[in-house]
């Protein structure tokens, strides 16, 4: 960030941007006790989540996530990036920008540039070529795509020879920006360059924005291979970050309240061709939490149209768990005589094929579907079998309320009754919590009360100076979860330390990540009571012991195994008074009191 505007500049701005009268101006906010509140303008709700805090500059939807300084809701609602942003702030405060000239990132937003400009030129020549070549013709025919819709989404097509594109983007452009725009590829053992993409439908894929990052490329044969070929990474193209149709979609999901994700472009197309706007596609790979936290800017519920193969079954349930993750409800639809949604729209029309939403599935629900599609047998002993898989599948449900639903599907579908379902149920738990205390814990993994404890201590050290003060040699001494929890905490010891106080919204304008930004935003504004500090540090504290004994009893069988009884002797004492710390701090004693 510094590479473009000084930081001081930036703090300069969050101070006169006064973030009620930012987000006022866009979002009318209500005043409850010393916070503001309103309904979200990130994601449609009907009780306000959306919190603004003045003490700490900065802002948090709880109901999709959204969080930052005013910096970060501008860009948001502006669909600005971060330069642009500031840009825009230090405009309406006055003040003046004094921008560095760091000459790498000059060069590498002026490649960005020409590579933009350089998809858009390939896109209008593949879409002219799209129109006058009568093989791509006949194949846009064949598929059922009209002259509308291969304008709308600017289909084009690339022709079976060499260097037909090479030579036209020559005359205009460098050769190592073509190369760099994943357009040109260069043979391995000569100077020739050739075309990346030939003898293929192309489909433009564009960010929320609309600008051209890189192409889709489906093969007309079907015995060609690859099938379908996408533009590598590029400098403005990062797999797994953008969704394709998502900057026409975004306009139609406010209407719904739902997207329709399916696995490729010609699916998306045929949906949006046969009328469903909101229909969006994972670009030919496994749905990333970036795309999901994406998506979740704009709806909260997801239908995956996947193929009905095992493939695509596959990826419809490992992508209904990402959504889940990000708290967005995934429902899988169910095809009944079509293997993909680009065959049931064009069989059966828009109409049907909304009518199959409300019969869509969740992740277990759609399992418990599955399973029973496995028994083709209708006997008492399938029935029992299919009772005794579904309990394994219903081990990782949480939610208590679902839980009934689902147990309640199986006892319909098996006949035996709930309650002894309940109980075998409750026999798979406790087997599976006794062999697990004898596995190991992954490492670095934090167990959730000690996650959460670090999320309440660090929102209780954000404004309290005295607190750290008081505690702040056991606080120096945690460790917290690696990234931005544990960065944070040094940052707030380093300000008191300095005899400074810790400006979140000036903090939070150094983090690069967005979803960082988020979840610092919620940890800031979530109530933390104080008076629970003790508890919190205790909790925490206990845990690092328990990782330390786990790593001395490590240490300490290696020695044993090599026949050093000294060195495990001393691992042996280690655990012993790490064990007899944990036992004084759950005792209201801490090893730092029994010191002094």
């Amino acid at each position: 960030m510094s590479n473009f505007i000084e930081q001081s500049k930036i703090e300069e701005i969050l101070y006169k941007a006064d973030i009620v009268s930012v987000i006022d101006s866009y979002v009318p906010l209500k005043k409850v006790g010393s916070r503001y509140k309103a309904p979200c303008p990130f994601h449609r709700e009907k009780d306000p989540s959306f919190i603004v805090t003045p003490e700490k500059n900065i802002f948090h939807c709880f109901g999709c996530g959204a969080g930052g300084n005013a910096i970060h809701f501008i860009m948001r609602i502006e669909n600005l990036p971060f330069v642009e942003a500031v840009r825009l702030l230090a405009d309406r405060y006055h003040v003046e920008l004094d921008h560095t000239a760091n000459k790498q990132v000059i060069a590498r937003n002026n490649l960005q540039k020409r590579i933009y400009e350089i998809n858009k030129e390939a896109a209008n020549f593949y879409y002219t070529q799209a129109r006058t070549s009568l093989r791509a013709l006949a194949y846009l025919q064949k598929r059922g795509l009209s002259v509308e819709t291969v304008k709308e989404f600017g289909i084009g097509y690339a022709d079976d020879t060499w260097d037909t594109l090479t030579n036209r983007l020559l005359k205009k452009y460098n050769k190592n920006d073509l190369i760099k725009a994943g357009l040109i590829m260069k043979a391995s053992k000569s100077d020739r360059l050739y075309d990346r993409f030939r003898d293929r439908l192309l489909f433009p894929i564009q960010d929320i924005s609309g600008r051209v990052l890189g192409f889709g490329g489906r093969a007309l044969e079907d015995a060609a291979l690859p099938k379908y070929l996408n533009t590598s990474e590029t400098p403005v193209y990062v797999k797994g970050k953008h969704l394709y149709n998502f900057n026409r979609a975004k306009f139609h999901c406010k209407d719904t309240g739902y997207l329709i994700l399916t696995e490729g472009y010609m699916d998306a197309v045929s949906l949006a061709a046969g009328g469903i706007k909101n229909t969006i596609a994972s670009l030919g790979t496994a749905l990333t939490p970036l795309q999901a936290s994406l998506i979740k800017q704009y709806v909260s519920t997801v239908y995956l149209a996947y193929d009905n193969d095992e493939a695509g079954i596959a990826a419809a349930l490992k992508n209904a768990l990402i959504l889940d993750e990000k708290d967005i409800e995934a429902k899988i639809i169910v095809w009944n005589d079509c293997k993909d949604p680009d065959e049931y729209i064009r069989k059966h029309g828009k109409e049907k094929l909304l009518a199959l939403l409300p019969g869509a599935l969740d992740y277990y629900q759609f399992r418990l579907f599955r399973l029973k599609q496995s028994f083709t047998e209708d006997n008492s002993e399938n029935k029992a079998k299919f009772a005794r898989q579904a309990l394994t599948i219903l081990t990782g449900v949480a939610d208590a309320i679902r839980f009934e639903g689902y147990l309640n599907t199986v006892s319909e579908i098996s006949g035996i009754a709930t309650g002894i379902l309940k109980e075998q149920l409750q026999r798979y738990r406790q087997r599976g919590a006794r062999s697990a205390r004898f596995k190991p814990s992954a490492k670095n993994k934090v167990k959730q009360g000690s996650l959460v404890a670090q999320e309440h201590l660090l929102n209780i050290l954000s404004s309290d100076s005295d607190s750290y003060e008081k505690y702040k040699r056991r606080i120096q001494s945690l460790t917290f979860e690696p990234g931005i929890l544990q960065d944070t905490l040094q940052y707030i010891i380093q300000c008191y330390e300095e005899k400074k106080n810790f400006l979140a919204s000036e903090y939070i304008s150094f983090i690069k990540n967005q979803n960082d930004v988020e979840y610092l935003s919620e940890i800031l504004l979530s109530p933390s009571p104080k008076s629970d500090i003790v508890g919190f540090i205790d909790k925490i504290e206990i845990e690092n012991m328990y990782e330390k004994i786990a790593e001395e009893t490590k240490r300490c069988d290696e020695a044993l195994r090599r026949n050093d009884a000294v060195k495990a002797n001393v691992h042996l004492q280690n655990i012993n008074a790490l064990k007899k710390n944990v036992e004084q701090i759950k005792g209201g004693i801490t090893h730092y009191e029994k010191k002094s």
